[in-house]
């Protein structure tokens, strides 16, 4: 295609896009939707642009952040027949309000709604679900359903803007200011609640554990993984999705539980990034009010940070300072070493003596720790498979102390209502087909050693870029290009994603 096609396109992209939005738009954008339908990089957008505005196409202005901004474009010659039914579209939603798009809406609800004072999505999205029952037919799960997709048809800004506001609203201060909220895991000195069937021993064994794992008391322990501290929807945490473990024939939740339950013995959750193993740790310790830490390994890790260093207080005095793994061993919390195999051989020898005899030697205090029964060291790695190259395979003696868990990537439909529940929460950021195509895609990456793999993670920034204005296949195509290695050529995938 011709720069004069290529602008021409780009123009009447533009002149539709902002049709739809109400409002200016970020080139940032325009590249994002143009990528749906032609090969061009951001640069060549921008210079597109520019170029454009040079010549009275396109009106530009400079944002508070520097960015630039399309104010207004006058369209070059006709529209491309590829484009003009999506133009069309643009400019009819832009148009005309129509409410019947939405699941559960037709044009008598429609009509309902516009007499109820909702004339556009943003209004809408805005509403409170409990004041759309007044409305005939509607139901308090299709309000809320009407309610979540009309924020999908909100201009991306506002959309965005109003998800940060409520979030500073939430960790607002008693003081009215978004202040950081800062604590020191070895400053606590408190034990972790005992099991509710050892304070309450009427209690049946099977309302006091969670698969085996026994439920503590909740002694408001600062640092107990709450319900705050989960993602949710419909006030409900969202339980993990997870994968069967064919050989064993249980899941890794479920097989998660009950090894923990056996005792301090150290287990290793292995698999690919994005896979959910900490989420669902910190699911299992929110279950069972359980304190959780955890700490990532890299080579610059020493076996102090993790056993504690002697310092000098305020008053000059020498004194020793627990480490994390001291602390979680004396108190009852589960620790985690995250990416364990990229951790120095000094450091996971600090463990060797707690892992064989479940006795922690701190030689600088001169302590020996018999743990906390609750206590437990959790190590996390992924597989030192041709993804992971920078990963070292964990020495064997060591991996032998440890139980081992496999994670795989979920089951695709399982990987759907997860990515569905976790961001759909509020408003609906995607629908569940595009979820599917994305799903679809990831999976092709994973069983394709030559292409760059998109986890679960990665698929969770191409909905960030969904939900920013691009189109499926965009935002895959942008997660592609960051995933890729060196060796990778990433136009290798783009067949694949031309069929999704």
């Amino acid at each position: 295609m011709s720069t004069d096609d290529q602008q021409r396109f780009l123009s009447h992209l533009a002149a539709g896009l902002i049709k739809e939005t109400g409002g200016d738009l970020p080139i940032e954008t325009l590249h994002l939707r143009a990528s749906d339908y032609l090969d061009l990089d951001g640069d060549t957008v921008t210079r597109l642009v520019e170029d454009g505005a040079s010549n009275g196409i396109y009106t530009l202005d400079r944002d508070s952040d520097g960015g630039q901004r399309i104010t207004s474009v006058t369209p070059e010659g006709d529209c491309p027949t590829e484009l003009a039914a999506h133009v069309d579209a643009l400019t009819a939603s832009a148009d005309s309000i129509d409410f019947t798009i939405l699941d559960g809406v037709g044009d008598s609800v429609e009509q309902n709604l516009i007499d109820a004072g909702y004339t556009t999505f943003g209004e809408l999205h805005r509403a409170d679900p409990e004041n759309l029952t007044d409305i005939p037919t509607l139901t308090g799960s299709k309000a809320q359903l009407i309610v979540q997709q009309a924020g999908q048809h909100v201009q991306v800004e506002t959309k965005i803007a109003e998800d940060a506001l409520t979030r500073y609203r939430e960790r607002l201060g008693d003081d009215t200011s978004g202040s950081a909220t800062v604590y020191s895991i070895t400053d606590v000195d408190q034990d972790v609640g005992d099991p509710l069937a050892v304070v309450d021993s009427s209690m049946p064994v099977e309302e006091a554990t969670f698969y085996g794992l026994p439920i503590l008391e909740d002694n408001d322990h600062p640092h107990i993984v709450r319900k705050r501290d989960m993602p949710t929807r419909a006030d409900e945490v969202i339980v993990p999705k997870t994968t069967t473990m064919e050989d064993v024939q249980l899941d890794t939740l479920e097989a998660t539980a009950m090894k923990l339950a056996r005792g301090n013995r150290g287990l290793r959750l292995v698999g690919p990034h994005g896979a959910g193993k900490n989420y669902l740790l910190k699911y299992l310790h929110y279950k069972t009010n359980r304190v959780l830490v955890s700490v990532d390994a890299d080579a610059s890790m020493l076996a102090q940070d993790l056993l504690g260093i002697s310092t000098v207080n305020e008053d000059r005095i020498v004194v020793f300072r627990d480490g994390i793994l001291t602390k979680a061993m004396k108190h009852g919390y589960t620790i985690v070493i995250n990416e364990v195999n990229a951790a120095p051989a000094g450091v996971m020898m600090a463990l060797q003596k707690v892992l064989n005899q479940n006795v922690l030697t701190v030689k600088e205090s001169g302590e020996e720790i018999i743990p906390h029964p609750a206590a437990r060291i959790v190590v996390t790695m992924n597989p030192p498979t041709r993804e992971y190259r920078g990963s070292e395979p964990m020495n064997a003696a060591t991996r032998d102390r440890f139980q081992t868990i496999f994670f795989d990537y979920m089951d695709p439909q399982d990987e759907i209502d997860f990515l569905d529940q976790k961001y759909n929460t509020s408003r609906q950021r995607i629908d569940r087909d595009s979820l599917r195509r994305m799903v679809e895609f990831a999976n092709a990456t994973r069983d394709n050693e030559t292409w760059p793999t998109l986890s679960t993670r990665k698929l969770e920034d191409a909905i960030d870029w969904y939900d920013m204005g691009a189109s499926v296949r965009g935002a895959l195509k942008h997660v592609v290009k960051a995933s890729a290695e060196p060796h990778q050529n990433p136009d290798d995938t783009y067949d694949k994603l031309e069929d999704t």
